[in-house]
Formats: structure tokens, sequence, C-alpha cells
């Protein structure tokens, strides 16, 4: 059993259909496609350029990228900043019939995109194509993990949410901390492609029917696992900038930050040079090496930099 999670970017309008079957859809779409015992899920950023948020998200959610590119155009080159400065290094670039290929291989080469193959939009190859990717091997220490990208209450079940098991595994009857909080949760039952089933292995998407908390408990972005995660409201980040960014920061100025698929509000506390003290409005989860991206959404340019969590 094989589960990949591609994230679709660019001019990305009808693809999800083509590729996959449509599922949960908020600010964030979900595309799903199974070939035997493997799966792909693809993530489209819907509310994206609105918003820059959901661009994020779906970054942080996937192991491959795949960037449709019609026309270079602002939301374009905003799309390959960010897939930059988060060090995407897996994708591919689906080229329009108009796109100058020898002037978008000059774009990307400077980037950690360099690296991306430049396919036709032939929609059937795509999928095909996609089906074929390995899994991703994730670094670091082997504990649970389950992030939570969507939850609501169903009747008769209670309490679900969806999610991907980052790392380790989740079986029914699990009793699992909900970080940032210690708020805790038993795992009723689970489903993996909306089959029943007893326990599923890192990678898998699942939806957990929850016993113990309410949709009130809830937020996008936390993390269910059974072992113990860092939990801070203070973060010492040293930043790396968008070189397109034309202000200063400051200390005493608010901003946001993403880390994971959690969002939260900010005050610069102090600012050295690079690095930063910031206060956060309320506690995040986190794992040392996370990616923090700085954001100031009702600017021009809204990615201000990024930083790994030490």
């Amino acid at each position: 059993m094989k589960n990949v999670s591609i994230g679709l970017y660019g001019d990305f309008k009808d693809a999800g259909k083509e590729i996959g079957k449509k599922g949960t859809s908020t600010d964030i779409t979900l595309y799903n496609y199974k070939k035997d015992d493997d799966s792909v899920v693809y993530i489209e950023p819907t509310r994206y350029p609105e918003r820059i948020h959901p661009l994020i998200y779906t970054i942080n959610m996937t192991d491959y990228a795949l960037v449709f590119i019609d026309e270079l155009k602002p939301e374009i080159a905003e799309t390959l900043l960010a897939l930059d400065m988060c060090g995407v290094k897996r994708g591919f670039i689906v080229a329009g019939e108009y796109i100058d290929i020898e002037q978008l291989k000059a774009i990307l080469g400077a980037t950690s995109m360099k690296d991306f193959e430049i396919i036709e939009k032939d929609y059937i190859v795509i999928r095909e194509k996609m089906a074929a990717l390995p899994e991703v091997e994730i670094e670091g220490e082997e504990i649970q993990k389950i992030p939570i990208d969507h939850f609501f209450s169903v009747k008769s079940v209670g309490t679900v949410i969806l999610g991907k098991v980052d790392k380790g595994e989740v079986a029914v009857h699990d009793n699992l901390i909900m970080y940032p909080t210690t708020k805790k949760a038993m795992v009723k039952s689970m489903q993996v492609h909306d089959k029943d089933v007893k326990g599923a292995p890192k990678g898998s998407r699942v939806g957990l029917a929850l016993k113990g908390v309410s949709v009130d408990d809830l937020d996008r972005g936390m993390i269910l696992s059974k072992d113990e995660l860092n939990v801070s409201d203070e973060l010492k980040v040293s930043m790396k900038w968008n070189p397109y960014m034309n202000k200063e920061i400051n200390a005493g100025e608010g901003y946001q930050i993403v880390v994971g698929l959690q969002s939260v509000s900010c005050n610069v506390e102090e600012k050295n040079g690079d690095d930063l003290k910031l206060k956060l409005l309320k506690p995040i989860v986190y794992e040392k090496g996370d990616n923090l991206i700085l954001l100031d959404g009702s600017a021009k340019v809204r990615i201000v930099g990024i930083s790994k969590i030490e």
C-alpha cells in the first residue's frame, strides 16, 4: 500500500477533477485517486490567490508539487516564490502551449525547483505518472503525528476529524492528546477511503471519530498524538527574508505565522538583524526543524520570510 500527496498549483482550474475524484472542499479542496491498493491525494489551494493561507497549507500538506503554468503572471510568481522559500524540490511543471520553455527553465534554474520535470498537459499521462511516484520518507524522530485539516460533526457518529498520518500509525481505541492543548480524545472508529478499518499506517489519510471532544474544541492545524510534542507561545527565529519585500520589519508590529496547518497572529517583541522574538496570540505545537512562515496578509508582498524553528 502506497500513499502519496500532491499539491496542485498555478493555473489548476479543472485539473483536480480530471485526475481524481472530488472530496472535501473548503478553502482547500481534496481530490482522490486510487489504483489497486495505492492512493494519491491531490490538494488544491481553492481560495488562492484571494487568500495566501491556502497556498501555504497546501505546500505543508503535500509530498510533491504539480504546477500548471499557462501564463506568467503575478500569482504564478508568488506561487513559485513560496515553493522556493519552502525548499520544495520534488515536483513537475505542466507548461501551457504558449509558455517559452527556455525562459521557464531560466526562471527555475536558481530555485529549489530547478530539477522539476516539465511535462505536457495530458491528464491521462499525468494521472498515471503521479500514481507511479514513490512515497516520501519523512526524516526525524518516529513519533505519532496526525495534523487535523478538517473537522465536523456527523449525526449518530459524533465528532470526526480528517487528516494525514504524517508519522507513526493510529489505531482504534488510541488515547490521543489534542496539541497544542492538553485535552484528550479517544479514537472510537476510523475510515480510510470510506472503509472502516482498525488501524492505519504512516501516510494514510484518515477520518477519525473521536470520543471526549466536540467540534468547538478543535482548530485546523491541531496535532493528535500520544507522544510528547513541543508547545509554546513564544518563539525565537532567524529569518530568511523575501528578497522582493520592500519594507523593514520592526519591533512592536503585528503579523501572522503559519506553522504546519496552524495560523496564528503574533507580535514582534524584539528584532536584531535577521533574528526575531515573536509573541504569539495563542500557543502552537511544533517539531524542531518545522518551517515558520511570516505573513502580512494585507500587504502587496504577503510572504515576509521563512525560518526553521530550532
